[in-house]
């Protein structure tokens, strides 16, 4: 009985050093990311991508967050993976969260073409991974903050989280509108009205998008820091 408890205490603490070591990375990104806001005066952040840091000036110094901000969804995946039911339903929301931070860490690797440029190859590359890793991030969060009334662990914060997933969707939605009318100009075709405001404030979307993500992860942290 007691290496089983010592078992459970020594799971426990790796929980919370992965924990800690995400918590580590994701303020590592808001901090550089906030830095790059007054290094960058050039980009309007109503309108322009926060991937468009990392092109041109301090630009490895912007990729770099992005690629520390996906090991750091990768470790709170591997944290959620040993405390919730080895059960389908768990998995299911666990997997696009690990989709989520692959595609996070790859846009770290490939630059995207800035807002008024045509695609590249390696725009290409990054426009896929963020559209892929946002529609991840969302499908996983939702489900996760439904799961989480199934774990005792986890019922503490199940009416945050489903409330700031539903947000999130909400601010998905509207960034990929904002997507379809950058990809129409970019292209030269008729852009409808509906489009072309959102097109103005997709970095204020997305800005917002990524914020409420960061706060759910922060949150998810937390409660695995206080585990016992």
């Amino acid at each position: 009985m007691l290496e089983g408890e010592d078992t459970l205490k020594l799971e426990y603490l790796n929980i919370k050093l992965i924990a800690v070591f995400s918590l580590i990375g994701l303020f590592f990104f808001m901090a550089i990311i906030i830095a790059m806001h007054i290094l960058r005066p050039d980009y309007n952040p109503r309108s322009r991508y926060i991937s468009e840091y990392a092109v041109g000036k301090y630009g490895q110094l912007a990729a770099s967050s992005f690629v520390i901000y996906g090991l750091a969804i990768l470790g709170i995946y591997l944290c959620l993976q040993t405390i919730l039911p080895t059960r389908a339903h768990s998995n299911t929301g666990l997997a696009p969260i690990a989709i989520w931070g692959v595609c996070i860490a790859i846009t770290g690797f490939f630059n995207v073409d800035l807002k008024d440029k045509q695609m590249s190859w390696h725009g290409t590359v990054h426009s896929i991974a963020s559209v892929i890793g946002v529609a991840a991030s969302v499908i996983g969060l939702i489900l996760l903050s439904f799961i989480f009334a199934l774990n005792e662990s986890t019922q503490n914060v199940v009416f945050v989280t489903q409330i700031i997933a539903i947000v999130i969707l909400i601010l998905a939605m509207l960034l990929f509108l904002g997507l379809l009318g950058d990809m129409a100009l970019k292209y030269h075709h008729n852009v409808p009205v509906i489009l072309l405001l959102f097109h103005n404030i997709t970095g204020l979307i997305e800005r917002s998008l990524i914020g409420f993500s960061v706060v759910w992860l922060i949150i998810i942290v937390n409660n695995l820091w206080h585990l016992e």
